[in-house]
């Protein structure tokens, strides 16, 4: 690959070479352009890590319990679940309890 062929400070800044490969392997252009969009946010030097100190709680929450809805299992095909297992949030710099999150 080229990261591994090259030190990161000669990295080939152009995404064309990588297109190419995920085109010929058929990967799908929704697929393609989720990565070319990381590339470019990775070659510009942006770490994706949010400082804590950028992070506001939530001010008023209501609690779950409180909430007047109607179970829809449709809903479950819409659900994310985020964790953050094995030092991730440590690594991202939190500090704090990660299940604030």
């Amino acid at each position: 690959s080229i990261a591994n062929e090259q030190e990161p400070a000669k990295m080939v800044a152009s995404f064309e070479p990588c297109r190419a490969k995920m085109e010929a392997e058929g990967i799908s252009q929704s697929a393609i352009s989720a990565f070319e969009s990381t590339f470019k946010s990775l070659v510009a030097g942006e770490t994706g890590i949010i400082p804590e100190k950028t992070i506001n709680p939530v001010k008023d929450l209501t609690r779950a319990e409180n909430l007047n809805v109607k179970s829809d299992s449709a809903l479950l095909s819409k659900t994310v679940v985020l964790k953050l297992n094995g030092g991730l949030g440590t690594g991202m710099g939190l500090d704090k309890a990660k299940s604030l999150l």
